[in-house]
């Protein structure tokens, strides 16, 4: 309950000031090569929240040659602290996947629409909150300074709850803006004995008020989706009072 709660005041904070973070993206491991055989390598990337329509809506953006690539989309209802849905895709050649979940907290279960897709699958909500991959991170950025050891947690994708342990991974330096800054750096991973393994993602992020993500890391089935943080929206740093 207390993430949760965390997630949402960072939504908030961040979306009066309509953040917008830009990123350049590559794949990297050791079979890496094998997944760019058939998958982009690199490209550009988006991670913006803004405010709209009573909401707090976030994304992030993986694009490829000027096309989305892979998607995560969450909107947020702020006053009651709760996410109402979350959204995952890709679209790469002529395959793509879009699925929609809609948490029914009255009802107890997370709705699942797929794109072409008569039926929605419905699926049980054991939780009263329940956070995706983009309201951990945002958990992450308002906890960063006291998170000292694991925490152990659920990460929900398209409506079934992964459990995870987010766990601190020191003092990192990242390159941002052309010189080295200090980062701390954080992974979520699957937790021990957990029968639905989570992917894994880590997010670096700036020794600062900001916490702004330097490094994300997205890992896929032969490699991992690296992104790095190229610029801050101009708009953005004006309202922090940044030069």
């Amino acid at each position: 309950m207390l993430m949760a709660a965390a997630s949402i005041a960072v939504f908030s904070t961040t979306a009066q000031a309509d953040e917008t973070l830009r990123y350049d993206w590559h794949l990297r491991g050791v079979l890496s090569w094998v997944a760019g055989l058939k998958f982009p390598t690199s490209g550009n990337g988006l991670l913006q929240t803004s405010s709209a329509d009573g909401g707090v809506h976030s994304q992030l953006l993986v694009k490829s040659d000027g096309k989305d690539y892979i998607s995560y989309q969450s909107v947020i209802d702020p006053a009651i602290l709760r996410t109402l849905t979350s959204a995952t895709g890709y679209s790469f050649g002529s395959k793509s996947e879009h699925k929609e979940t809609t948490y029914d907290y009255a009802a107890d279960v997370a709705k699942v629409a797929e794109r072409g897709q008569p039926q929605t699958k419905t699926r049980p909500l054991p939780v009263d909150i329940a956070r995706d991959v983009l309201t951990t991170i945002a958990y992450i950025r308002t906890n960063a300074a006291s998170i000292t050891g694991p925490v152990t947690t659920d990460v929900f994708s398209d409506g079934k709850p992964y459990r995870v342990i987010i766990r601190p991974d020191g003092m990192k330096s990242a390159e941002f803006d052309g010189r080295n800054v200090t980062a701390r750096a954080f992974s979520i991973a699957a937790a021990p004995g957990s029968q639905k393994k989570f992917p894994g993602v880590s997010v670096w992020l700036s020794d600062d008020a900001q916490r702004l993500p330097l490094r994300i890391l997205l890992d896929q089935q032969f490699a991992s989706l690296e992104l790095r943080l190229r610029s801050v929206d101009p708009a953005q740093l004006a309202l922090l009072g940044v030069r």
